[in-house]
């Protein structure tokens, strides 16, 4: 699934009780600024061997995915973040680059959500 439906819910649920309808919108826009900037972070962090910094934007990513429902796309950054933990940052872009399609098809289910 690639965002969940019921999660899409509470937030419009959620907007709609507050009288703000920019809640699901927000997480899409910082869901948008992140990947987008992802490849480059990860690479400049990896290229200047900065470890903890070359976790981090995955890290991060993972939570920004799931905020509006994009579980798979979640489970895509914590699978990279746990590889880049291990050093093996070769492998870690490896699954980014994988996950190209994953991450395109959940970007536009996203912002249908």
């Amino acid at each position: 699934m690639l965002v969940d439906p019921e999660l899409v819910a509470e937030i419009r649920r959620l907007e709609r009780a507050t009288g703000r309808n920019d809640i699901f919108l927000g997480f899409v826009r910082k869901l948008e600024a992140d990947l987008q900037a992802f490849g480059t972070t990860f690479s400049g962090h990896v290229a200047r061997g900065e470890a903890v910094g070359a976790v981090r934007p995955a890290h991060t990513l993972n939570g920004t995915c799931r905020q509006p429902g994009a579980m798979d796309l979640g489970e895509l950054f914590a699978e990279i973040e746990a590889v880049a933990k291990t050093g093996d940052y070769a492998a870690a872009q490896s699954k980014y680059d994988t996950g190209a399609t994953l991450i395109a098809q959940s970007r536009e289910a996203v912002k249908r959500g």
